[in-house]
């Protein structure tokens, strides 16, 4: 058989697509109707085949957003100059192979059908039956069989076990691959840089005056570690969920995840591992510190299926869970939370809530788009935020104000009435917050920039210094 007249077959799922249709089915099913992926499990009794077809049924997934191997389309290309046939062949269900067929143009596409799972030996006889000669580009232990039959193995970004067996299998296999991200993708994915938020923690224990000590520090210590953890855990889960959405995104759709550098599978593995390693540090610290920790995995469950749809709901429930920060670090250390300090806690996080929803339409005013995919508000909404947000702040500074003159405070300080110098070192920290998000020069969460931005520390610090007066 001439050159021109072998075929160049690929496999789809982690080889032409830098994913895996199962598993974004899966994922899209669990999000949109949680209910019907309860019948996952007696779909799978019935087969693999029987499975694919309910997914194909109950998903319609977006594959034209799916990211693809540049690696692969350049081998596809280059058949194509040849003037060679390229076939698709999956696992996936017909339909959807149809689908990237006409996303890539191949010039054919197989897939599973009501009987047939077509991966490994099956794959390999009907591409047999067709054609005899061929070269095949695959990525998984599942592409031994044909591996070992083609004229041209060829590894597409591999898995390393696969790669082991398919060059003992094929010497000659050759290995073509997109750029290796390793580490850093779950480095991204973790999100450590959002692990600051989790010091709010930190702030009862300053705000009771707790004498430093060793034991405190391991205890707020070890209790941060369970909130990163359990906060990367809902990182890790909310990308899943929100992989559509991140895909239309300007930014969001380099997401490790949505980019296809991060394995939908690996992915829920970590995330109930780290769930579950820091629901048991947390209930080794205190049971009702555990239940906090619940509290908060329950609620921010609660708004990537839900609430962050609902208007003005979403923003309330980002300042719940800011405060429920706030309550797991009081609980941790056994101090009451002042209600002083609750009430300015839940006016201020309400603030910072509505300064994300800003910046977010600041972003889309600039692209001139005017909503968000996913979201309830519009360009048009900016107005009415920008008020509700300042007036949560200027709110939280009146709380402030009254703890000052309160009794309350006699009994922490002998100089009260130096705090308030603190409250002009708020006024400003807050609205320079405010004027920069109404300029659109803000391009992240709020906390996370903050807490990056040295005017931060510099009124930390002098707020600092009011409280060592006021003492």
């Amino acid at each position: 058989m001439a050159d021109n007249q072998v075929p160049l077959i690929v496999d789809i799922d982690g080889t032409l697509l830098r994913s895996d249709l199962l598993w974004e089915s899966l994922a899209s099913l669990a999000v949109r109707h949680p209910l019907k992926a309860l019948l996952v499990p007696f779909q799978l009794l019935r087969g693999r085949p029987a499975l694919k077809a309910f997914l194909a049924r109950e998903t319609r997934l977006e594959i034209e957003l799916v990211p693809l191997s540049k690696a692969a389309v350049e081998l596809i290309e280059a058949a194509e100059r040849e003037g060679r046939r390229v076939i698709l062949a999956s696992g996936s269900p017909q339909a959807m192979v149809d689908r990237v067929r006409e996303r890539v143009g191949a010039d054919e596409a197989w897939g599973t059908d009501s009987i047939t799972n077509l991966t490994g030996s099956s794959k390999l006889l009907r591409i047999q039956e067709s054609y005899g000669a061929f070269d095949y580009a695959g990525n998984s232990w599942v592409d031994l069989p044909l591996w070992r039959e083609a004229r041209r193995p060829i590894a597409v970004n591999p898995k390393r076990l696969a790669l082991h067996f398919g060059k003992r299998a094929r010497p000659d296999l050759e290995v073509v691959e997109d750029e290796r991200v390793g580490w850093r993708a779950w480095l991204r994915a973790l999100r450590p840089h959002h692990w600051a938020k989790n010091t709010l923690m930190f702030l009862p224990a300053l705000a009771a005056h707790l004498e430093p000590s060793p034991e405190l520090a391991v205890r707020l210590l070890a209790g941060f570690a369970a909130f990163c953890a359990m906060t990367s855990a809902v990182y890790l889960t909310n990308d899943i969920a929100d992989l559509s959405s991140d895909r239309t995104h300007a930014t969001k759709r380099h997401r490790p995840l949505a980019a296809g550098e991060i394995a939908i599978s690996h992915a829920i593995v970590a995330a109930l591992l780290l769930a579950v390693a820091s629901a048991a540090l947390a209930w080794y610290l205190a049971p009702i510190f555990a239940a906090v920790l619940a509290s908060y995995l329950a609620l921010t469950s609660a708004y990537t299926a839900l609430l962050k749809r609902k208007l003005i709901v979403d923003v309330i429930t980002l300042a719940t869970l800011y405060t429920i920060r706030v309550v797991a670090g009081a609980v941790l250390v056994q101090v009451p939370l002042s209600r002083w300090f609750l009430a300015f806690s839940i006016f201020l996080f309400l603030s910072l809530a509505l300064v994300k929803r800003v910046v977010e339409l600041k972003e889309l005013e600039g692209a001139n788009a005017e909503k968000a995919a996913g979201r309830r508000y519009q360009v048009e909404d900016l107005g009415v935020l920008i008020g509700l947000g300042t007036a949560a702040a200027a709110a939280s500074a009146l709380v402030y104000c009254l703890y000052i003159t309160s009794d309350d405070v006699l009994r922490l300080y002998d100089q009260p009435d130096a705090l308030w110098i603190g409250l002009p070192l708020f006024l400003y920290w807050i609205a320079r917050l405010w004027v920069l998000a109404s300029r659109g020069v803000m391009h992240e969460d709020p906390v996370t920039a903050t807490l990056r931005d040295r005017a931060t520390y510099a009124v930390l610090v002098g707020f600092l210094l009011t409280v060592w007066l006021a003492s």
